[in-house]
């Protein structure tokens, strides 16, 4: 059970309180992120990228299921504000936002979510911060060879609410 903040773990990380996505809030961490295996079940080779709060009993069941659990800070709390603000007849107004918040590549013009703040690359740079930190959990084996990605046909992308519709549209781009 492993945590660590996404702006000590890259650099680029920036914060956006203009869609409420902050590092800090009423003066504690908002940018911590979970990594949690349970090494004394035999592993599954299946990483959950898990697209809401941490939520510890779910990750001790997926831990006991041989899965790996990561839970990473990017930006999802914009859904309540945006959402309000959707032109009239566009039915791709939230898909977009939520592919760019995912991706951190450029999808809508009512956001600006940078690559280093989007779930894919939290994603990435945790996992190889992990593969550091945790040796024995075997994280690396998420990792491409070169380091540069995810094994994508390793995860498991998941959430309820917005971060299964997240989890959805994402999964379509990828």
């Amino acid at each position: 059970r492993l945590k660590a903040r996404a702006s000590q773990i890259d650099t680029r990380a920036k914060a956006h309180p203009e869609i409420e996505f902050v590092f800090e809030k009423k003066d504690k961490p908002a940018d911590e992120q979970h990594g949690w295996v349970d090494t004394r079940v035999a592993p599954q080779g299946k990483l959950v990228i898990w697209l809401m709060g941490h939520n510890s009993g779910l990750f001790e069941r997926l831990n006991s299921y041989g899965l790996h659990a990561i839970q990473v800070h990017y930006a999802n709390g914009w859904f309540g504000k945006l959402s309000k603000l959707a032109p009239a007849g566009d039915t791709t107004y939230l898909g977009r936002i939520r592919l760019e918040a995912a991706t951190g590549e450029d999808f809508s013009t009512a956001v600006d979510i940078p690559k280093p703040d989007g779930m894919k690359e939290r994603a990435l740079q945790f996992i190889k911060w992990l593969a550091k930190e945790n040796p024995a959990g075997k994280w690396d084996q998420f990792l491409t060879a070169d380091a540069t990605d995810l094994r994508w046909e390793k995860v498991i992308l998941s959430g309820a609410s917005h971060g299964s519709t997240t989890a959805a549209r994402f999964a379509k781009h990828q």
